[in-house]
């Protein structure tokens, strides 16, 4: 279905049922900062353009009636802009769960806040999950990086992915939440850890892509978190395979 069908983006919001794909009329509940977020989400487009070129499909495959919980790896502060302008693109707005520290600090703070992110950090963890799931419950989306940091190279798997935490799933378990992996690649092109945004020409491409949902029923949160991982990361391995090095073909 489409869902706001705004002048500035074709994308469409597709649901799958656990046990076959049909379209319904059910839209995801918006967020209580949804106008703020759709608005940073076109911002966000537009910062994004000089930069890099995004890659997005045009639908997202959802498990019908379920909350819906993104999850993505971590490489780049640009994850944060590109998930605003991704999902801005489906109209659609979520409470994103990210580090207290990022929230209470300077411009990018002050968006966060505006836009009802829940800041988590080792103190308020508790709080922080109550809040995700109270969200979740409550039909809005939640957005989140399983992995808690900044993943260098380093420190990332052969599918190129750092280990996840277990939060994850104990917010899925708890709220009954499908978690929807997104792969980002090539968002630390862009903006490299430790240092500040790149201006490149030509554009080197961003590309997004969504996987399918997965349940977290397992009574096991580390063991939950290491499978989801395991399906990020190959998602991530297949489109970083296909694109790596790929740039803007009009500049």
């Amino acid at each position: 279905m489409l869902i706001g069908a705004p002048h500035w983006s074709t994308g469409t919001l597709e649901l799958l049922t656990p046990s076959v794909a049909e379209l319904e009329s059910r839209t995801v509940k918006p967020t209580e900062h949804h106008d703020q977020f759709l608005t940073a989400g076109r911002w966000s487009e537009r910062l994004i353009k000089p930069v890099a070129r995004l890659d997005v499909p045009t639908s997202i495959r959802l498990i019908r009636d379920r909350p819906i919980l993104f999850a993505g790896n971590h490489r780049s502060l640009f994850d944060v802009f590109a998930t605003l302008a991704v999902l801005g693109r489906f109209q659609v707005s979520s409470r994103i769960l990210i580090r207290a520290d990022l929230v209470d600090s300077g411009a990018t703070g002050v968006l966060l806040r505006r836009l009802g992110s829940i800041a988590t950090s080792r103190t308020n963890r508790e709080e922080a999950e109550d809040s995700a799931v109270e969200a979740l419950q409550l039909g809005e989306t939640v957005s989140l990086m399983p992995e808690g940091r900044l993943v260098p190279p380093e420190d990332r798997s052969a599918t190129g992915v750092g280990p996840g935490r277990p939060g994850l799933s104990r917010i899925a378990r708890r709220s009954g939440a499908a978690v929807v992996p997104v792969a980002f690649i090539g968002t630390d092109r862009i903006w490299p850890r430790g240092s500040m945004p790149r201006l490149q020409l030509p554009r080197p491409a961003v590309k997004i892509r969504f996987g399918a949902p997965m349940e977290m029923t397992g009574d096991d949160d580390q063991a939950n978190v290491d499978a989801f991982m395991t399906e990020l990361g190959d998602l991530v391995r297949e489109h970083e395979a296909a694109d790596h090095g790929s740039a803007d073909p009009a500049a």
